[in-house]
């Protein structure tokens, strides 16, 4: 196999601070990993941000993002379904390495029913986002224009 006989201590890999390792880092490891640090932003917020945690955005040098401001009501309501699309994924991904906090999971499902209004509300009024949300019995996912088109709207979305 491909671990045997070798030299690799795995005790790297226990969360528990080991002996060797200075109280201050210890310290900064346990808070690392404390759930009540949870301070998430709104789904349009974090979608701009490109993260949801209110510490964890970074800007490069002095730049920082932009606040999309769509034109229309088409690229409104697509902003809606792509703002809760990102906070779902990154939400999905907070609760990949926490599946136990109950708060967390909450808002993740709120996102989910939040996506889930925001998607019917413009597949009703502007048609399919994807190939297999088609209505009646017309296939009307070729029917122009498409939800990527830019119709004269803000290039971002």
């Amino acid at each position: 196999m491909l671990f045997d006989n070798n030299d690799l201590d795995f005790a790297l890999f226990n969360l528990s601070t080991p002996k060797s390792m200075p109280m201050n880092m210890s310290m900064n490891m346990t808070n690392m990993f404390d759930k009540s640090n949870l301070n998430i932003l709104s789904a349009k917020e974090g979608f701009l941000r490109g993260n949801m945690f209110k510490d964890e955005y970074k800007p490069y040098k002095n730049l920082t993002y932009i606040d999309i401001k769509p034109r229309n009501d088409r690229e409104a309501k697509l902003f809606n379904v792509m703002q809760y699309s990102f906070a779902i994924n990154d939400m999905n991904l907070y609760l990949d390495l926490h599946p136990d906090d109950m708060e967390a999971m909450a808002l993740f499902e709120e996102f989910v029913k939040e996506a889930k209004e925001a998607k019917k509300e413009y597949m009703e009024q502007y048609g399919p986002l994807t190939v297999t949300k088609t209505k009646g019995n017309k296939f009307n996912w070729i029917d122009n224009p498409w939800p990527w088109d830019d119709l004269g709207g803000n290039i971002y979305v």
